[in-house]
């Protein structure tokens, strides 16, 4: 079996517990000494017994509720019987228990989310069934138009719930990155402070409170992981299933085609309904006016009771502000329970759109009379217009209400759980809900009869015959009429005085653009007519040596610039546009002006700060907007940098202020570099420190003072490593990268010399074989190397 096939059968192992995956491998990640750290802890032999098991994570949750509930109990301890330990703060205990707290919803959600995890495959193995299982309708065709109302219903429902999934996967995915990102740190948090736990001298208590709170919260972002993980699995699921019902409901609909048929029947069945529902809403809206009458009532008890303690001068301050929010609330309920009985009114009127709409729908559908037909298609349009105007009205009505009930819910939350107002402002609210129910039934049921209409609008209105020519002439009409309002659009408007009877009265005129095109077209035509003639006389002109070329074509230049204006005011003059109008014009030039110099003086600015300041000067190496160079020259608009690799950069003046410039040699042409080198374990790090200063101190161009020096940086994977760190001088003489070249040279013949090795990268190497491998013992002698074999697995 080769490494790519053994690979690929560990990932479609892994991908069976895919959803516990990163659960399991975050908290395995926790320190086994921890209070996590056992949770899936296993010796190797255990390890390879239990390949193939997936972890418990219900009951892995459950155990976690516990832990957590038993450790809120154990901090309601804290304050009341035992005093917070050295260091602790009472803030420090809120973080703490706001991170449990939090975990027990999640523990929850969490377990809901698994006990439907079945359900989308359930659902997605059902639709496929009954996918592959449909061959036809069992009756033959007509079929009914409602069961394939029915079905398109269905259909547009399950592409707008689809629609709404799609976007909630994507807004979970981009949670899920942020939580794991989370998880991360609060990984490393715990690290630190199991750290800083081995480290503590006294305060042991203090730091294992730090760690208790950092795994607290490794553990609550552990399990928003997974839930949300499970959830966007779950709504995949449930969007692959819809998909295939989708391809259903899509076949059926095709199949049943355009031959469809409607009896009386079933318009007397849906006039029933519609009935039934008229008479259930007349009953919500009589009992709705029964309540409404009470609160009238209410209302106008409430009222008194507010101006008798206004007329006492003595009264309570509490009492009165009691009473107006009495008198508020009485008076909040009584125009929220009329709204309600206003919109159930006008509830009855829309449900009574819907027979009258499949009488026209019938109409459609039975008659082949024209005039019956478009008599019908005219009330569906009159009806879809009246519906238009009820959504508009309902929406607003919506958005109405929740404001209102968000500036509730704001006065709520600045109350105490004790306060007498809080009773009040809850039965605003309840009241505004109930207000908003309402009206959520009245918009939706508008929005779903707007839909099918519009539908059948669509649907009927297209077969509608018409005669061969009427699409050539219905589209010559319209963009006929699209060009003359395009040339009637009025670009500007002048008051003009005039004459009448021996009285200036002030006319108002506007100018078309239709008038602006005829003036531009006619003045360059005449500009052309006059370029014509002016270059004629310039090649005359030259010709007979009167004047030399460059002369005449600046002389003719400078003569069209003056016909282009003589030419500008005679069109105008002739299509009587007065000067002031382009007053706008003038104007605009202004701004247009302004705003495109203002880069130009801005950097011109920024160069004369420059020369006085001297924070940039010729001759430093700086490096601003990813341009590294030496400053050549600074202009008064520019600054030329020149790159080590020769080429020339203009850069702004204004960047060398507003951007971050790192001047190398501002203050000091000095600049600190490193060597980093490592050498095999088993090599003595004084020897290797004696080596690296001694080559830096034989380098000439390395400086003295500061002087170099060498530190034992780190244990590398494969090496000691050591790190040199010298200066040097920046000028035209010193190249850091060759004063680095001839250090390792150096350091590299010192540490042959001394037999010195710098070690190679060493790797495990894992072998897989479906058969065992063939080993053969060579005669010939080789030399033993020396290898970590440690975690080399030969099956």
């Amino acid at each position: 079996m080769t490494a790519s096939n053994s690979k690929k059968m560990t990932v479609a192992k892994s991908r069976s517990i895919l959803p516990y995956l990163f659960v399991f491998l975050a908290v395995a990640s926790l320190p086994c000494s921890g209070q996590f750290g056992d949770i899936f802890k296993q010796t190797p032999a255990s390890e390879a017994k239990n390949e193939k098991k997936t972890p418990d994570l219900r009951a892995q949750l459950a155990k976690w509720k516990a832990e957590t509930e038993a450790e809120l109990a154990k901090l309601e301890r804290y304050g009341e019987v035992e005093a917070l330990p050295e260091g602790v703060t009472p803030a420090d205990l809120t973080t703490r228990r706001r991170h449990l707290e939090q975990t027990l919803p999640t523990i929850a959600r969490h377990l809901l989310i698994l006990d439907d995890a079945k359900k989308p495959a359930e659902a997605l193995k059902a639709a496929k069934a009954e996918a592959a299982a449909w061959q036809g309708f069992e009756d033959p065709p007509p079929h009914s138009v409602l069961m394939v109302d029915d079905l398109i219903e269905r259909k547009e429902a399950l592409e707008d719930k689809q629609a709404s999934n799609r976007s909630s996967v994507e807004v979970f995915k981009t949670t899920l990155s942020g939580l794991l990102k989370e998880s991360k740190a609060a990984t490393e948090a715990a690290e630190a402070a199991l750290k800083t736990l081995g480290e503590a001298n006294g305060k042991k208590a203090t730091s294992q409170w730090k760690l208790d709170t950092a795994r607290a919260k490794q553990r609550s972002l552990f399990i928003r992981a997974s839930g949300l993980e499970h959830g966007i699995t779950s709504l995949e699921e449930e969007m692959r299933a819809n998909e295939v019902e989708l391809g259903l409901l899509s076949r059926k609909i095709n199949e049943a085609g355009d031959n469809l048929v409607f009896h009386e029947e079933d318009l007397d069945r849906i006039k029933e309904a519609s009935a039934d529902r008229q008479a259930a809403i007349r009953k919500e809206g009589a009992e709705a006016r029964r309540r409404l009458a009470k609160a009238s009532a209410e209302r106008d008890t409430t009222a008194a009771a507010l101006a008798k303690i206004k007329e006492n001068p003595d009264a309570d301050p509490a009492a009165l502000a009691m009473a107006e929010l009495n008198a508020e609330t009485a008076a909040v309920t009584l125009q929220a329970l009329q709204a309600v009985s206003d919109t159930l009114d006008s509830f009855i009127q829309i449900e009574a759109f819907v027979p009258e709409a499949y009488e026209d729908r019938f109409t459609l559908l039975v008659t082949r009379d024209k005039t019956e037909r478009k008599a019908a298609l005219e009330s569906l349009a009159s009806l879809d217009q009246r519906l238009d105007a009820w959504e508009i009205v309902s929406q607003n009505q919506l958005v109405v209400v929740a404001a209102d009930i968000g500036k509730g819910q704001a006065r709520v939350s600045l109350l105490q759980s004790d306060d007498p107002a809080l009773a009040a402002l809850n039965r605003q609210r309840t009241v505004l809900w109930e207000k908003q129910g309402v009206n959520q039934r009245a918009h939706q049921s508008i929005t779903n009869q707007r839909r099918t209409i519009s539908r059948w609008l669509a649907d009927y209105g297209a077969k509608e015959s018409a005669p061969w020519y009427s699409p050539i002439t219905e589209t010559a009409s319209r963009s006929w009429a699209a060009v003359k309002r395009l040339w009637n659009i009025p670009v500007n408007r002048y008051e003009e005085t005039i004459e009448v009877d021996g009285q200036e009265v002030m006319q108002v005129r506007f100018v078309s653009l239709g008038t602006i095109i005829i003036a531009v077209i006619l003045f360059v035509f005449a500009y052309l007519i006059a370029a014509k003639i002016s270059g004629r006389v310039q090649r005359v002109l030259v010709h007979r040596k009167l004047i030399g070329e460059a002369q005449a074509r600046t002389l003719r230049n400078w003569l069209m610039l003056l016909v282009a204006m003589l030419l500008a005011l005679a069109t105008l003059n002739w299509l009587s546009i007065p000067l002031t109008i382009f007053a706008f014009l003038a104007g605009a030039l202004a701004i247009g002006v302004g705003f495109g110099t203002q880069t130009i003086i801005k950097n011109f600015i920024s160069g004369i700060i420059l020369l006085f300041e001297r924070k940039v000067r010729v001759g430093d190496i700086i490096e601003v907007d990813g341009t590294l160079g030496v400053v050549s020259e600074i202009n008064t608009r520019s600054s030329i940098v020149r790159g080590f690799n020769g080429i020339e950069n203009l850069i702004p003046n204004s960047l060398l202020l507003e951007n971050r410039v790192v001047n190398w040699t501002l203050n000091s042409n000095y600049l600190r570099r490193e060597l980093k080198i490592g050498v095999a374990y088993g090599t003595s790090p004084q020897k290797i420190i004696e080596i690296l200063n001694e080559a830096a101190g034989r380098h000439g161009l390395v400086i003295k003072e500061p002087a170099p020096f060498a530190v034992f940086s780190n244990f590398g994977e494969n090496s000691l490593d050591f790190t040199l760190y010298f200066w040097v001088e920046l000028n035209d003489k010193t190249n850091g990268l060759v004063v680095d070249s001839d250090l390792r040279i150096m350091v590299e013949k010192r540490l042959t010399e001394t037999g010195i090795g710098v070690p190679y990268p060493q790797r495990d190497i894992h072998l897989s074989a479906d058969r065992p491998i063939r080993v053969e013992i060579a005669e010939t002698a080789v030399e033993t190397v020396a290898c970590d074999t440690e975690k080399t697995q030969i099956p």
